[in-house]
């Protein structure tokens, strides 16, 4: 079975640990892990099934959107590349 990955990225860990919070008590997703972008930017890594990961997606940026007022980003890959994957799987790669 392919997983599909995603990220969102928000402004400061609060908006970030709230949609966390949020997508995982109303779907089954994984959350793999949270990385620093710079510039205050904070992304996390899900993973799961396409139907889970959008949902659990759109949960999570209206989240973020909401406890920080500001814009949420986020991407959702149906079919990653191996080197998404492994982003997705170990979010310290990027973690700046």
């Amino acid at each position: 079975m392919n997983q599909a990955v995603a990220f969102i990225e928000a402004e400061g860990f609060v908006p970030i640990f709230d949609a966390i919070d949020a997508m995982v008590k109303a779907t089954e997703v994984t959350v793999q892990g949270t990385m620093r972008l710079g510039g205050g930017l904070v992304a996390v890594a899900l993973t799961g099934e396409l139907a889970t990961v959008e949902e659990a997606t759109e949960i999570g940026e209206e989240t973020a959107r909401a406890v920080s007022g500001r814009p949420v980003n986020s991407i959702i890959f149906a079919s990653p590349s191996d080197p998404v994957l492994a982003i997705a799987h170990n979010p310290g790669l990027i973690d700046g």
